[in-house]
Order: structure tokens, then C-alpha cells, then sequence
């Protein structure tokens, strides 16, 4: 069980990494620092990077996200969660019960994760993350 110091990675927190011109890139280089730096362990799904890759599709940043699926998998303190039959039917009918929510399946998927690991962090700017009871990570800095 990972605990309080998980952190799991949404496709936002991905693409602002990877992608230089993402209006969230500086910050997001920032707190993965104190991320990797505090040694938290790191979760993300299969679904996760296959949004991220649709996010990158179009983009110069696109041919980063192999690199990073490929180094995210190799590191001893992350964890890719596969989206097996169990984890589709519990993100499913997350899904359907959330009918006042504009959560998308994978979200849905992640949010599922994210509870049975006992994960409270999000690396995401996603607002839904915090409506789902979570902390987001990636904020705007006070001014």
C-alpha cells in the first residue's frame, strides 16, 4: 500500500512536462523536481499514457512520451498500473454514478486507482481530481 507520499501522475501533469510549449511546462518541471526529489513513489495507469499520447499527437513534443513511458517503467519507485477487466468495471460504474460530473472514463479509471492505493496527490492541473477529493498538485503559484 503506497500511502500518504504516493503521488499518481494524470495525463495533464504528463503532457506539461513533456511538452515545452504547454502553459504549465515551468511549474510542472518545478514540483516534479520536489516530486522525485522528496523520493514520493509514482503511479500512473496505461489509460493515462494513452491520453497523454493523444495529447502529444499533435504536437513537437510528441516522439518525448516513448522516452517516458519507456524511463517512467524502468524506475524502482514507479508503478504502471494496468487496466485490467476489474479496474474497467469499477471506472465504468464510477462513471455512470457520477452523472453530475464531467469525468471522463480515464479519469474515472484513475480516480478508482488513486483511492484503492490510498494515493491523495495528483501530479495534474485537472480540476476534477480535486472535486473527486484529491489534492492537485499542479496549481497556479499565489501572486
Amino acid at each position: 500500500m503506497p500511502g500518504r507520499n504516493a503521488v499518481f501522475v494524470d495525463s495533464s501533469g504528463w503532457i506539461a512536462l513533456l511538452n515545452a510549449d504547454d502553459r504549465w511546462h515551468s511549474r510542472a518541471l518545478e514540483e516534479f523536481r520536489q516530486v522525485l526529489k522528496a523520493g514520493c513513489p509514482v503511479f500512473t495507469t496505461d489509460w493515462v499514457f494513452a491520453e497523454s499520447g493523444n495529447g502529444l499527437a499533435r504536437t513537437s513534443a510528441r516522439l518525448k512520451l516513448p522516452a517516458a513511458v519507456e524511463k517512467f517503467s524502468a524506475s524502482p519507485t514507479a508503478r504502471l498500473v494496468r487496466t485490467d477487466g476489474g479496474l474497467f468495471r469499477d471506472a465504468l460504474d464510477l462513471y455512470a454514478r457520477a452523472t453530475d460530473k464531467s469525468w471522463g472514463l480515464v479519469d474515472c479509471a484513475s480516480f478508482v486507482v488513486m483511492r484503492r492505493m490510498h494515493i491523495l496527490d495528483a501530479f495534474t492541473t485537472d480540476r476534477h481530481f480535486e472535486q473527486a477529493g484529491f489534492r492537485r498538485l499542479l496549481t497556479p503559484k499565489p501572486r
